[in-house]
């Protein structure tokens, strides 16, 4: 989504407010079946598995291909057992692959994977532009997501009872849009540290920032196994937690960042303002990695 340049993503979400309007939907939560069915696209009895396998691509780019559209067909496939949030997100990328006109006009004719790899990635960056925007109905979103007090309790709200989103989908939203300087941490484990039966290590993954959010935050790293995302993730009961998470410039100096997190048993979210430095008296010896 990243890669695309802010006038793309205007006439992206131009477009999918064109979808949303000319099928009538006007209010979420977006069916994804009955966005498929608006646009005469039916799924296909054949799993994606099988039709990979008939594709003849090298087996480690099967895992990158959740769902697949033949535009001459007017099918989609998914592959066996795709969970149900994956699954809808995947029917409206699809869906972008067949509305967006740009896009329409070339894969009638050529499939995706027939297509240079530039253009490839490309294409995907839109579809998952559009399947965002139609999902979170455009400009509505705006309105009903920075009406009150920011932060994670207020996105999972939006996503359980508003939108019927994917937590993930809808944490990466609600930062990426954000008018204030903040960003995401999304945390995942890491088996590849310490001996049998000794805690799973969390690994800093990536990071989704808002526009106004300046710094880079290095992905790798571990949290200590005493730092709060860690405690989250071993007992994910306790809902959003506040707490601070500490930084170390590449100067030396030490910085400090409000934080959130929320732990959905899989990953570990943390929601940060930006660092600020701290003072001197509140040094502590317990800092993350370097942020430029």
């Amino acid at each position: 989504m990243s890669n695309a340049h802010g006038s793309i993503r205007r006439t992206i979400r131009s477009e999918a407010e064109r979808f949303l309007a000319t099928h009538g939907f006007s209010t979420p939560p977006l069916p994804s079946d009955q966005a498929l069915a608006a646009r005469k696209l039916v799924v296909s009895q054949l799993s994606l598995d099988d039709l990979l396998l008939k594709a003849n691509l090298p087996p480690e780019d099967h895992n990158k291909i959740q769902a697949m559209l033949d535009a001459g067909e007017r099918t989609v496939a998914f592959k066996r057992g795709l969970h149900v949030k994956k699954r809808d997100w995947g029917s409206l990328h699809e869906v972008a692959h067949e509305f967006l006109p740009w896009q329409r006009e070339l894969l009638y004719y050529c499939p995706l994977l027939w297509l240079p790899s530039q253009v490839q990635t490309q294409f995907e960056a839109e579809a998952d532009i559009f399947a965002a925007e139609a999902f979170f109905f455009g400009g509505q979103f705006h309105k009903q997501a920075y009406d009150g007090e920011f932060g994670l309790s207020n996105a999972i709200e939006l996503a359980d009872n508003v939108y019927g989103t994917s937590l993930h989908a809808t944490f990466t939203h609600y930062v990426a849009e954000s008018p204030l300087p903040r960003c995401l941490l999304v945390w995942k484990p890491n088996g590849r540290n310490g001996s049998l039966g000794s805690p799973v290590g969390l690994e800093l993954h990536y990071y989704v920032k808002s526009k106004s959010f300046n710094g880079h935050i290095e992905p790798g790293q571990m949290a200590d196994p005493d730092e709060t995302v860690s405690t989250l993730f071993a007992a994910p009961d306790h809902g959003v937690v506040s707490h601070e998470m500490i930084f170390v410039s590449r100067s030396g100096a030490e910085l400090v960042a409000d934080a959130e997190s929320f732990s959905n048993s899989y990953n570990v979210f943390s929601l940060i303002s930006r660092p600020v430095r701290r003072p001197a008296q509140f040094a502590t010896l317990k800092a993350a990695k370097a942020v430029s």
